[in-house]
């Protein structure tokens, strides 16, 4: 890391963001803090996701290039389905807004491991907010819990899968 003001700055580097959040949530879910932990593995797909879409899915528009063609801070796409085509290109939000981009994943990809963990993601994940993070944790659901645990963990084993292999299963 350099003095100057460009090697300070803060890269986006969602494997890296993901493993951690990831990491964090397994902790916190081992204490018993739950909220948080449900709040973390959210994240922690989300980012894991992100990065795998950015690695793999480049040939469907997947980039940090935004709808105005300049380079961003975050991943962006273009959505087939948009009916607007001025509005396709959109930013990738959080993991309950990007799960239809998911399948982009399995484009050509008719791997069994890789198609239950991004089917997992899509269910567990579905109606996860990042909002939940204002709540009063009232709402806890165990259960769903303890399945984006599970969700999150095929998550963090598909990202290390990639990490040696470079390939997707």
């Amino acid at each position: 890391m350099g003095d100057d003001e460009e090697s300070k700055k803060a890269k986006t580097d969602y494997a890296c963001a993901g493993e951690r959040h990831y990491e964090d949530a397994a902790y916190l879910y081992g204490d018993g803090r739950l909220l948080n932990a449900d709040h973390l593995f959210g994240l922690a797909v989300e980012c894991l996701m992100k990065a795998l879409l950015k690695r793999f899915a480049g040939s469907h528009g997947v980039s940090m290039r935004n709808s105005g063609g300049s380079d961003d801070d975050r991943l962006w796409w273009d959505d087939p389905d948009a009916k607007n085509q001025n509005k396709k290109r959109k930013a990738l939000g959080h993991i309950n807004q990007m799960r239809q981009a998911l399948p982009l994943l399995l484009d050509g990809r008719p791997g069994l491991s890789l198609t239950e963990a991004l089917t997992r993601v899509s269910a567990d994940f579905e109606k996860w907010i990042v909002d939940d993070r204002y709540t009063d944790g009232t709402h806890l659901d165990r259960a769903l819990l303890s399945r984006r645990q599970e969700t999150a963990t095929l998550a963090h084993e598909l990202h290390l899968h990639v990490e040696m292999t470079g390939k997707l299963p």
